[in-house]
């Protein structure tokens, strides 16, 4: 009788954190936990099902890991979306928070964590673009878009020092927003559906 293959442990999301900055090419395109975290904010709260195995080759390159500390980041990135997919479901998404960066003092750093979630929006443009052109609800990405590109922001309201100071709190609305997005959706797609949670693609020993 054969054995059955067990699960892969994931990672922490710390020693997940410390896996991503040791790949050159994980590196290179910044993928970190935070950026992660709102990557999978943005296909949680998005208009469609990206195909599991589609949306980790973002972040991991056309081909998976197959060692066994890969396999465990590529488990602990599964086991954070579905965490993220509870948290977004629950009590409609009012108990969810983004995973910021944050400095040694607590500051907020929301760029990585908005730069992970427009990447998403900017990837599968199509699906987002009915509620980017409606005037009425395009303010719900506001707050990541002007997080994800403060410098640019800021060089376009150089000189108009409140409304620079309301760039540098910009962050504050994300999470409303981001609540926002996923009841916009769920209301203009009526055959929407999500399976319940995502699927481990070859993550086995």
């Amino acid at each position: 009788m054969s054995r059955r293959r067990g699960r892969v442990p994931a990672l922490s999301l710390d020693d997940l954190d410390t896996w991503l900055a040791g790949q050159p090419d994980i590196a290179r395109r910044n993928w970190t936990v935070t950026s992660i975290d709102g990557f999978c904010a943005a296909l949680l709260a998005g208009p469609e099902r990206i195909e599991t195995a589609a949306w980790l080759r973002v972040i991991f390159g056309p081909s998976l890991p197959t060692t066994p500390i890969g396999l465990g980041a590529v488990q602990a990135v599964l086991e954070h979306h579905d965490a993220v997919r509870r948290m977004l479901a629950l009590d409609g998404g009012r108990r969810w928070q983004p995973l910021y960066l944050r400095t040694d003092d607590g500051s907020v750093i929301a760029q990585p964590w908005a730069a992970g979630f427009m990447f998403a929006v900017k990837r599968w443009p199509d699906a987002c673009r009915p509620m980017l052109e409606r005037d009425d609800h395009v303010g719900l990405m506001l707050p990541n878009i002007t997080c994800d590109a403060p410098e640019q922001v800021g060089q376009l309201l150089r000189g108009q020092p409140e409304k620079l100071a309301h760039v540098a709190q910009a962050y504050h609305p994300i999470p409303e927003a981001v609540r926002g997005i996923r009841a916009y959706w769920r209301q203009h797609t009526p055959s929407f559906a999500r399976p319940g949670r995502s699927v481990p693609i070859n993550v086995k020993r």
